[in-house]
């Protein structure tokens, strides 16, 4: 499995992934092209504490259903991770969050 510092992400409300391709131009760039794997290798690198930081694109709607990023993880200490949020921007509807370790 490959290291991943940051990873770019594109979530409703409930965490449910939404297509980065319907997202602004301005959205696309502040994820700086670092998309997120799948959701198994995400929680790999996550509990494996690769991730620095995390760049989330928060866009204002419910989605639902079973592809919501809503199961837990154990991380290596067993501790939970403690991301703070560092900067925000917003883009139309769109917030965009980084979150670093």
């Amino acid at each position: 499995m490959k290291s991943q510092s940051a990873i770019g992400l594109a979530l409703t409300w409930d965490g449910a992934r939404w297509p980065l391709r319907s997202l602004p131009a301005a959205a696309r760039a502040f994820l700086r092209g670092k998309v997120a794997p799948g959701s198994a290798e995400m929680e790999q690198l996550l509990s494996g504490d690769q991730v620095k930081e995390l760049r989330i694109c928060w866009v204002p709607r419910l989605k639902g259903g079973d592809e919501v990023l809503n199961a837990p993880f154990h991380t290596a200490d067993g501790l939970r991770m403690n991301f703070r949020a560092t900067a925000s921007r917003q883009f139309g509807d769109v917030l965009g969050v980084v979150y670093r370790r």
